[in-house]
C-alpha cells in the first residue's frame, strides 16, 4: 500500500507504531475519527489493507518528510 502525494510526489506508506501497530480511522465518525481514542489499531499490514479495502482511513508516513498523516482510503493504492 502506498499513496503519491499529488503537488509534491512524496510517497507514504503505513506507519507502524512503537507498539507495533497500524492504526485506522472509521469514516463513519465523521469529524471525530483522527482522534487517538477512536483509532482502531491492527498487528499485521495484510488486515491493515483490509480494513482500507473496506474504506477505512489509514496512518501513513511520509518518506520524505517523515510526518505521519490520515489518509482517506480513496487516496492510497495497492
Amino acid at each position: 500500500m502506498k499513496r503519491i502525494h499529488p503537488t509534491t510526489g512524496e510517497i507514504f506508506v503505513p506507519h507502524r507504531y512503537g507498539d507495533g501497530t497500524f492504526q485506522l480511522a472509521d469514516p463513519k465518525l465523521g469529524r471525530v475519527q483522527h482522534l487517538a481514542t477512536n483509532a482502531i489499531r491492527v498487528k499485521s499490514e495484510t488486515e491493515a489493507a483490509d480494513y482500507v479495502r473496506r474504506g477505512f482511513s489509514l496512518r501513513m508516513r511520509g518518506k520524505d518528510t517523515n510526518k505521519v498523516n490520515l489518509i482517506v482510503a480513496e487516496n492510497i493504492v495497492f
